[in-house]
């Protein structure tokens, strides 16, 4: 499953559209024990090159998201378009500039975001995303887990993700359970 890929098939000559992660919702998923909630409700996981490589290369501090990169668990597709690639690391890391390359080059695809900054430039190009807290409520929603609430606390203490107390609130209400 996992190798550099050029291009995961085409329907009628026209590329498939993609399930594209960057960086940290991995780690959060990862880090939390529930990798299978993403695979169990996109399919198969796309990363670009250079996601790959901010995986390992973070190993030290997130092992378990490393761990799962190396066994070859996510795909590894690279954008064609290096010009876009380029111009959109003006604004943005290298693993977000290669994700929104990649999905601008594969209309309908669905990109994993949690930086503001990438997730603003999707809206604007109007790609479609979602960050790992709205994933973990559609696992939820999904009966793919029995309670939200505990899998944000552990984003916290486990991979060090940053989230506010009001978030988790709402998150927690959204699918009707009760906030502490």
């Amino acid at each position: 499953m996992g190798g550099l890929r050029s291009g995961l098939g085409s329907i009628g000559g026209m590329e498939q559209a993609l399930s594209i992660s960057n960086t940290t919702p991995l780690i959060n998923f990862s880090e939390i024990g529930r990798l299978d909630l993403l695979q169990r409700l996109l399919g198969e996981i796309v990363i670009p090159p250079a996601v790959s490589g901010e995986l390992v290369s973070k190993a030290p501090l997130f092992p378990k998201a490393a761990q799962a990169s190396s066994e070859g668990i996510f795909a590894v597709v690279a954008p064609r378009d290096l010009l876009l690639v380029k111009s959109l690391s003006t604004n943005l890391h290298p693993g977000e500039a290669e994700c929104l390359a990649l999905a601008m080059e594969r209309p309908g695809s669905l990109l994993i975001l949690d930086d503001m900054a990438a997730r603003e430039t999707a809206a604007n190009i109007g790609c479609r995303f979602a960050g790992t807290v709205g994933l973990l409520i559609q696992a939820r929603k999904a009966g793919l887990v029995p309670s939200l609430l505990p899998l944000l606390l552990a984003l916290r203490t486990q991979a060090r993700f940053w989230i506010s107390d009001r978030l988790i609130e709402q998150a927690v209400r959204s699918v009707g359970e009760s906030f502490p």
